[in-house]
């Protein structure tokens, strides 16, 4: 699966449990990081820094997306089994 196509996959199944994806300028702040999974004001947020890979995007939401409960959540197989791995995808033509 195309990398673009995995994270559009990603976010969309993030927006089915609610919780909003930004991306945002991280490297700028006081502190090093490039994103993940916190609570704002009440809500599931997944930050990231705008000029991260697809790649690291990708492995990013999968890390935050496999701490919730996606059995009632329809997705591809092939996405299913990468979250339910839960981090770094192989590089096996995504």
């Amino acid at each position: 699966m195309e990398e673009n196509r995995l994270l559009q996959e990603l976010e969309e199944i993030a927006e089915k449990l609610s919780i909003e994806v930004l991306y945002d300028d991280l490297m700028g702040m006081d502190f090093k990081v490039k994103g993940g999974l916190c609570k704002l004001k009440g809500r599931n947020v997944i930050i990231m820094d705008r000029r991260m890979s697809p790649r690291e995007r990708i492995d990013l939401l999968v890390r935050a997306l496999s701490q919730f409960d996606l059995s009632s959540i329809s997705m591809k197989p092939y996405v299913r089994l990468i979250i339910g791995g839960g981090s770094e995808i192989q590089d096996k033509g995504t």
